[in-house]
């Protein structure tokens, strides 16, 4: 691998500008904030409404921290509209960035992830076609391991998760920004499939790695084998649902393996929500809802809207 200064030094050709989205965050989020910040050269935080407590938890975590900003919105504008606010502040910037990381509040980066995703980048072989970088990640609550029998500093996958994921300043001008009319859930997946049907390239790097949370995660067996159902409220899956029937219709050529693949998932879903979830019946109500909606192309916050597949171009 080639040595890289670090992305926050003077005089680095890599400005590396972090995006992260809050809402509400907990008691931890000034720490995950901390540790994003000592990685890159600036944080941009984009708050969608967060009041009350939170708020408090919010504005220990920006305190007076340089090289730290944040846009706050009135209300909840999505995971989607307000990653995009941040990024378009971001590449706005005079200093001049040339990478984006994004983030939602519940994740911690290793130390020194943003920088080891970095120089994997640039040891690609076919670093001009990578548009998206993800770490490879770790969810809480679980005791599953991730698959370390391959060597390999990286290795090419359908998708990313948001929380992590490196992007370069010419991903958003060649595939567009993140599709605000999905507002939350497969957000960053839509991104990293439009950026393969574009025939470009998208890497887990296994030599970063960051702590995520997943909903309020729980551990069973099921004839010897571990599930993880997730307990997320009602109305998140009314979003699961329809976004993922959303993008099935919008990728079934160019990306069919995918849905097939995420098709299972749902199914998987499902059978964990009936065994082990208490508000089953509110889940099954919004599952019905997001399926309606994903089938007759409605989106934005809770079907407000039509779905528009995201162009290319930096629009």
């Amino acid at each position: 691998m080639i040595a890289l200064n670090p992305p926050w030094s003077a005089g680095s050709p890599d400005r590396v500008y972090a995006v992260v989205v809050t809402f509400f965050p907990d008691a931890g989020f000034p720490e995950r904030l901390a540790r994003i910040a000592a990685q890159v050269s600036r944080v941009i935080v984009v708050d969608n409404g967060t009041a009350g407590e939170s708020l408090g938890h919010l504005e220990r975590a920006l305190g007076d921290r340089s090289g730290t900003t944040c846009v706050r919105n009135p209300g909840n504008l999505g995971v989607a509209a307000a990653l995009n606010q941040g990024i378009r502040r971001a590449l706005a910037d005079e200093k001049g960035c040339s990478w984006i990381v994004t983030f939602d509040q519940d994740s911690l980066p290793i130390g020194d992830m943003v920088e080891r995703m970095l120089t994997v980048w640039k040891s690609h072989p076919h670093s001009e076609r990578l548009m998206v970088a993800g770490p490879r990640t770790t969810f809480v609550d679980s005791t599953s391991l991730p698959d370390l029998t391959d060597s390999s500093p990286w290795r090419e996958v359908t998708h990313v998760i948001t929380s992590g994921s490196l992007i370069p300043r010419r991903a958003f001008e060649l595939a567009g920004y993140f599709n605000e009319g999905l507002f939350i859930d497969y957000v960053d997946i839509e991104f990293c499939l439009r950026v393969k049907s574009l025939d470009y390239e998208v890497i887990e790097v296994q030599t970063a790695e960051i702590l995520h949370h997943m909903g309020r995660l729980e551990e069973h067996l099921v004839w010897g084998k571990k599930v993880h159902p997730t307990h997320h409220p009602p109305l998140r899956r009314y979003y699961q649902f329809r976004n993922a029937l959303l993008l099935h219709r919008q990728f079934r050529e160019s990306q069919h393996v995918w849905c097939q693949r995420n098709r299972r998932i749902l199914m998987k879903i499902l059978v964990l929500i009936l065994l082990y979830e208490r508000r089953r019946l509110q889940s099954f109500y919004q599952i019905l809802r997001g399926i309606v909606h994903g089938l007759t192309g409605r989106a934005g916050r809770e079907g407000e809207g039509r779905y528009v597949p995201h162009p290319p171009g930096g629009h």
